[in-house]
């Protein structure tokens, strides 16, 4: 779908929309590929639901016990701590599911709100800059250089609104924005030194807003934020 400043509102809301749902499919245990890896790691190692370190120690003895009833000829007993360990691995099991799934709704339910303006302003008069570049500014966070971006754009009416964010000699790190509510990432792709190009979806009130995006490293891109419609 190609998104100008003719681009009818009813087909940005129809865009809107199904990106949404595909983003919340994603997160949900439909997503088989992605949900059924750790689905087993929880069936099977159940300890780790406490943790990666605290799991292996759990499964360690587990693993000895078991040993020793199969050593012992006590296979009554082995079968019974097998069986016990597998339905204990249910437990967390379901738990992982359900969380996920309320996670997803939770998600979803915020990048269908509607983004405020920023408190006093109101809907500009005339259009505002198509282009603008971004600066990034560094910030230190847990001993690493991260790098924040930030823009203020303007928009006329409530709607949904499209921006494409150029980083020219992408490092290949994570592209983070600031929240799901009232936005969704529409495609975000790129090898390390090319240039990336994320498209975001917007839901915006009238007046002046303000968005933030986060890298990490030490270098500050060449960043262009353009508004398509």
């Amino acid at each position: 779908m190609k998104i100008d400043k003719h681009t009818p509102q009813e087909d940005m809301q129809k865009l809107y929309a199904a990106v949404v749902k595909r983003e919340f499919l994603r997160g949900t245990p439909l997503n088989v590929k992605a949900f059924l890896r750790y689905a087993i790691l929880f069936l099977l190692f159940p300890g780790m639901v406490f943790g990666f370190y605290v799991g292996l120690a759990v499964t360690a003895i587990f693993c000895g016990v078991l040993l020793t009833l199969v050593l012992t000829d006590n296979m009554h007993w082995g079968m019974t701590a097998t069986l016990s360990w597998l339905v204990l691995g249910i437990v967390p099991t379901i738990f992982i599911t359900i969380d996920t799934w309320r996670r997803a709704a939770r998600t979803r339910a915020q990048r269908m709100m509607e983004r405020s303006p920023l408190p006093g302003s109101h809907a500009p008069k005339g259009e505002a800059p198509a282009h603008m570049p971004l600066k990034w500014r560094p910030k230190k966070s847990n001993g690493t250089t991260i790098r924040i971006a930030s823009a203020t754009v303007q928009v006329e009416a409530d709607g949904i609104y499209a921006f494409l964010l150029c980083i020219r000699n992408y490092s290949g790190t994570r592209l983070v924005t600031d929240g799901p509510a009232g936005m969704c990432l529409v495609q975000s792709s790129a090898k390390k030194g090319e240039e990336l190009q994320a498209l975001m979806l917007y839901r915006l009130k009238a007046g002046v807003h303000e968005m933030n995006w986060t890298l990490q490293g030490d270098e500050a891109p060449q960043t262009t934020l353009s508004r398509l419609n």
